[in-house]
């Protein structure tokens, strides 16, 4: 078993490619990431709304790069080969 994760958490992140929750997972994080990215460079924010904005959506990039080692790591313990995703595959525009 992958070292360091709990048995439910490898079997969560055993699903199959097409998993339509993890789909709408990597949809709703990126438009999220998105939207945080314009609201820190949008010209109606100043100073430190900007450094707040530009944080929230760190922690949402990084919070999807967790995800995606997750799975990818629980896949390679299956040996399987790891999921790439582009942005088109998510529903967002590229």
């Amino acid at each position: 078993m992958p070292q360091d994760l709990p048995n439910n958490i490898i079997r969560g992140f055993s699903f199959d490619s097409k998993n339509e929750l993890w789909t709408a997972l990597h949809i709703l994080i990126d438009a999220s990431i998105e939207s945080e990215v314009a609201a820190a460079i949008s010209k109606e924010n100043k100073g430190e709304d900007r450094a707040w904005y530009a944080g929230r959506a760190e922690a949402l990039v990084t919070f999807k790069t967790i995800l995606i080692e997750t799975r990818n790591q629980v896949l390679d313990h299956e040996g399987r080969p790891p999921e790439v995703r582009n942005p088109s595959e998510n529903g967002t525009q590229s």
